[in-house]
């Protein structure tokens, strides 16, 4: 096991490293920590192992040391990473300036702050990238305690290069990710984007699925690059004989990689047995592909929205009969009518008395859905969270019915809903929505709704009526295409004193969300914590 000794930073505060999206930390000599703390107790002696840092043992002294040193590894692995932030303010300002100042306060900090700094890095452009290539060359240990590897919000925009330009310069390269990737052997996320698919080529792809024994999430949003598809044809496939017949891989993402054919799926998915998290959005998937996952899987995120190869009774028949599925917690299976209608009345007619209690969020826009359909919505609604039917044929009355809370249709299904996409429903307009004698979804009533999401033209409809959004409490929101009505106050209506509290306290956040906070998310995440970059595009943004 290899060996470092223990450091801290110099006393040049231009050294702190205050994450790899500013400058990178460069560990100083055992001179410069006794210039920097002289002191006569014994130090710590430490070692980055395969899984993190821990004492390598304990006669060490007491005399001189803060009480909060002598606490446990264990307690400073629970303490530390809440000073982490997982998103970049933006490419270029610095980041995790608490992080970086335990790095100052004793040798114990330094080496207890080390493996959170190292555990997820982030790379918003080539040059963090390749500082952090650098640091970890030079000191080989770093690269042990490297865990997630986010090219979620890389870009080469604002640099003034052009695409040859950036491979002379050399920072990130097929080569040099490669590289990076042989010195991080205990790497157990790669997330990576359309803006890099182009390094992702056949030797990469190599190291990804038949190197890392500990790498249990993988995200591919959206890349379709011809060398990525060329490597990924070539390593997964059945003549490989170096790909594993089982992988560690847990959660997948293969959001908008519509360039790889089905053959792909059919050799990558049954060698899964450990599946819970897997997007398929817009991908050739088959009906038989998507059959054959391992009955060994156990999936609670899953999306095979727009995969337009697949068909409705097939489909249906998985979400039943499939023991992979029998405890889902995210289904999206949004489709654009316009191109291809997924489930017909009678899927839906057969899915919806099936769906697992288990289910959180269920996306069914697109499909056929009547009036008929509204017992068994309602009767969801009680463990629903978010419920989106857009281009549904309902009317306002029975859209109320679904979220009602009380009246003469009490049964025991209260709703428990927070988000309704009402996109496409013809019945649904700005006139409609506010009129509270015929409409109950904006009224305190329908509480703990807080997200609508709407077609545009409705939106700027209720843009125009302020009055009626004031005293109902309800605000526009956008981002890119996609448009909300959200609850934003209590507002001043009979009743709205009772959801003033628990309006005040929701934050929205979910363990199933994967760390996100807001409603009406798309994509599925495969790593934990706040998305934005290129994935919170297509998680909150693309249509």
């Amino acid at each position: 096991m290899p060996e470092v000794a223990t450091h801290t930073l110099k006393e040049n505060h231009n050294d702190i490293c205050q994450s790899f999206d500013c400058t990178i930390a460069i560990p100083p000599t055992d001179q410069q920590i006794d210039q920097a703390f002289p002191s006569p107790a014994l130090v710590l002696a430490h070692s980055i192992g395969r899984m993190g840092i821990h004492h390598e043992h304990s006669m060490v002294s007491e005399k001189g040391r803060a009480p909060i040193e002598l606490l446990p590894v264990e307690i400073f692995d629970q303490i530390i990473p809440q000073l982490a932030i997982d998103v970049p303010t933006n490419g270029y300002s610095p980041r995790n300036k608490d992080l970086a100042s335990c790095l100052l306060v004793s040798r114990t900090f330094y080496i207890a702050t080390l493996s959170t700094l190292y555990s997820k890095v982030a790379f918003p452009h080539s040059s963090i990238f390749s500082k952090f290539l650098a640091q970890i060359s030079k000191y080989p240990e770093l690269g042990h305690l490297v865990k997630r590897l986010d090219f979620s919000h890389f870009t080469s925009v604002g640099f003034g290069r052009t695409k040859r330009m950036t491979d002379e310069i050399q920072k990130l390269t097929a080569t040099t990710l490669r590289n990076c990737l042989d010195i991080t052997p205990n790497l157990r996320e790669f997330l990576a984007s359309e803006s890099m698919d182009e390094d992702l080529d056949e030797r990469v792809l190599e190291k990804l699925f038949c190197e890392l024994p500990r790498l249990n999430a993988v995200d591919f949003c959206a890349a379709t690059a011809p060398c990525f598809k060329k490597g990924v044809l070539s390593v997964i496939s059945p003549n490989n004989p170096r790909l594993p017949m089982a992988l560690p891989i847990r959660r997948l993402g293969m959001h908008g990689c519509n360039t790889l054919p089905s053959p792909v799926y059919a050799t990558l998915l049954p060698r899964l047995p450990n599946l819970t998290h897997l997007d398929l959005t817009h991908t050739q998937i088959t009906d038989e592909t998507l059959h054959a996952i391992p009955h060994t899987a156990k999936l609670t995120h899953l999306s095979l929205s727009k995969c337009n190869r697949l068909t409705g009774p097939a489909v249906v028949d998985f979400l039943i009969n499939h023991p992979a599925t029998q405890d889902l917690v995210y289904l999206n299976l949004l489709f654009d009518t316009g191109r291809y209608r997924l489930l017909s009345t009678a899927d839906v007619d057969v899915l919806l008395p099936f769906l697992p209690t288990t289910l959180r969020s269920l996306n069914l826009s697109g499909a056929k859905i009547t009036r008929d359909h509204v017992p068994e919505l309602r009767r969801l609604s009680k463990h629903l969270e978010e419920l989106s039917i857009g281009y549904a044929d309902l009317s306002i009355t029975d859209l109320n019915l679904i979220v009602e809370q009380d009246g003469p249709h009490q049964d025991g299904a209260k709703s428990n809903l927070h988000y309704l996409d009402l996109t496409g429903i013809s019945s649904v307009n700005p006139t409609t929505l506010v009129d509270t004698n015929k409409c109950q979804l904006l009224m305190p009533s329908s509480f703990p709704l807080q997200v609508l999401e709407l077609n545009e033209k409705v939106t700027d409809g209720l843009k125009e009526r302020r009055i009626s959004a004031k005293k109902l409490g309800w605000t526009v929101k956008s981002q890119h295409r996609r448009a909300w009505y959200v609850r934003a106050g209590p507002g001043t209506v009979p009743g709205s004193e009772k959801i003033a509290k628990p309006l005040a306290e929701e934050t929205g956040s979910r363990s199933w969300k994967m760390g996100g906070t807001k409603w009406g998310g798309r994509k599925v995440g495969v790593g934990y914590g706040e998305v934005s970059g290129l994935y919170g595009y297509y998680l909150y943004g693309y249509q």
